[in-house]
């Protein structure tokens, strides 16, 4: 992606020409700006906003390739398209759930929820919706062509297969057989479309858990909160906290597709470059002039993609990060921390430092204890009353099924 190439009329570069980091600013909206989508094969960034509005942008330059009218009369909190970018869909606080052709910029059908609809988005086949809502915490999963329920995942008396609070965020996993919530009720659950129950439980935060992401071969899981803290979870050691670096509220995360990358974006105004692999922050990028509502990362690693309540989108240039001095003087700082996996002889941060139990002398990294942990620790709902490393394991992982991953993949993770 070229970063001197003409910007349209409604986009400019906003940053000093000695910055190591180029900004684009694209204009256009004229309300609170809720949500981002990038699809990159088709270079198009997708932008919902409370001016009752969803805008479709071209990435490279910001021209402004439509403007979709949803007819919404409340706030708007997601807007989302599938992955061919032939269906819009639009999610409010007037609790439908709206349907448009993107070509011709037509309302296709509209499902109505009994309560506020809090979040929607579009499975990676486009053959399913889910949608997320307040009070009732109801989970609904949509038939894209008809607009009819597939299924609800109400709260019952029996079963507890729901949140106890708001649904704060909704979205398949890579193989759209499970459906990831986050919710007012500090909890992540894991909705199984299979079986039809919820097979984890992620505790840990202290309050609103706003968003939650995950690397492309979901091994890693990467949570935020109102309680302004970052939990990461993997297949082993259950929840690791970075650093506590925002002053707000996080409101959104979003995990390369490789996990060596987190970007958060806050109420405080800031969007914040994570260092995964060493636990640590790289960047802070300041320049939003409101709450930052949502943020993306491209899949090359070299471009955020944040809004905000300013009305603005702005795209901040990465590729250089570690360039930047005090990124780098960081990292120089860093390295007496460094130390090299015994098993696969990468390195890694002494911050993540566990050594083989059955070898004392055996330093493994996060992946090579991926493969060779017999266990996988996360938390069932029958035991939801306790944090997440701390439980019986409800999911057992023998260790052939482990040390099926291949080198391809244990590559990919480094």
């Amino acid at each position: 992606m070229n970063i001197v190439e003409p910007l349209a009329e409604n986009a400019e570069w906003v940053h000093e020409s000695s910055a190591q980091v180029q900004i684009k600013l694209y204009h256009g909206h004229t309300g609170p700006v809720n949500s981002c989508q990038l699809v990159e094969n088709k270079n198009l960034i997708l932008t919902g906003s409370n001016d009752n509005t969803a805008r479709l942008w071209e990435f490279n330059t910001g021209k402004q390739l439509n403007v979709y009218q949803l007819d919404h009369h409340m706030p708007i909190p997601c807007v989302k398209m599938n992955h061919d970018a032939s269906r819009l869909y639009s999610c409010s606080w007037d609790k439908t759930l709206k349907c448009f052709d993107m070509e011709t910029a037509k309302e296709i059908w509209k499902g109505t929820h009994e309560h506020i609809v809090t979040s929607c988005n579009v499975s990676h086949t486009g053959n399913m919706i889910c949608s997320g809502t307040d009070l009732d915490g109801i989970l609904t999963i949509w038939d894209p062509i008809s607009g009819k329920e597939i299924t609800t995942v109400p709260k019952t008396f029996l079963f507890e297969d729901v949140h106890d609070s708001t649904i704060t965020s909704c979205q398949f996993n890579t193989k759209d057989d499970r459906v990831i919530t986050t919710s007012a009720d500090k909890t992540t659950k894991f909705y199984d479309l299979v079986s039809r129950r919820i097979t984890i439980t992620l505790r840990g935060h202290e309050n609103v858990v706003s968003s939650c992401s995950f690397n492309k071969l979901e091994r890693l899981y990467a949570t935020c909160s109102w309680d302004k803290t970052i939990l990461l979870w993997d297949a082993v050691t259950g929840p690791n906290s970075l650093p506590k670096l925002h002053e707000g509220s996080i409101s959104s995360c979003f995990m390369s597709d490789d996990s060596k990358l987190l970007v958060t974006g806050s109420y405080d105004l800031r969007v914040v470059l994570w260092d995964v692999e060493n636990m640590t922050h790289k960047l802070v990028l300041r320049g939003h002039k409101d709450w930052i509502n949502d943020v993306c990362l491209t899949s090359d690693n070299k471009w955020i993609i944040s809004v905000s309540n300013d009305c603005d989108i702005r795209l901040w240039n990465i590729k250089d990060v570690d360039k930047i001095k005090q990124v780098a003087e960081q990292y120089k700082n860093m390295n007496s921390k460094i130390v090299n996996c015994s098993h696969c002889g990468k390195s890694f941060s002494s911050t993540k430092l566990k050594r083989n139990k059955t070898d004392a002398n055996s330093i493994l990294c996060v992946f090579c204890r991926l493969q060779t942990r017999q266990y996988l620790h996360i938390e069932s709902e029958r035991q939801n009353d306790l944090p997440i490393s701390n439980v019986k394991q409800s999911q057992i992982l023998t260790s052939n099924d482990i040390n099926n991953t291949t080198q391809q993949q244990h590559d990919e993770l480094h």
